[in-house]
């Protein structure tokens, strides 16, 4: 009979005990904004970025570690992907927008100022 009960005590607490895990994919990358458009480039993917409070927070760290505007920097991020729905309407952009859960990291690029300034065209005189 303690058996009996021990073992159900074993099983009602392990099923209590569920894994809680919370399914983040994390992504690792580039990160740019530039106008109305965020881009993170993995090693396999481009993704647009949705552009939210969570991307302005991300805009605002990154800010101290570029040089211009057009400066990449790498960053972690955890979130979820969906349909870009710019890609949907016009079919121009990335296949796919994350949009941002969690800012991990945000760091200077390696490859800083891979975007460089477009040239402004000139009229001779």
């Amino acid at each position: 009979m303690k058996f009996a009960l021990a073992s159900l005590f074993l099983v009602v607490l392990a099923s209590s005990c569920k894994d809680d895990k919370i399914d983040e994919t994390l992504y690792k990358g580039e990160y740019v904004h530039i106008g109305d458009a965020a881009v993170l480039s993995t090693d396999d993917e481009i993704y647009a970025v949705k552009i939210d409070d969570n991307a302005a927070q991300l805009d605002a760290k990154a800010e101290e570690f570029m040089r211009t505007p057009y400066d990449m920097v790498q960053v972690i991020v955890t979130g979820k992907l969906m349909p870009n729905p710019r890609k949907q309407e016009t079919g121009e952009g990335w296949d796919q927008m994350i949009v941002i859960d969690k800012i991990i990291e945000v760091r200077k690029s390696s490859s800083s100022a891979v975007m460089k300034e477009p040239v402004q065209n000139q009229e001779d005189n």
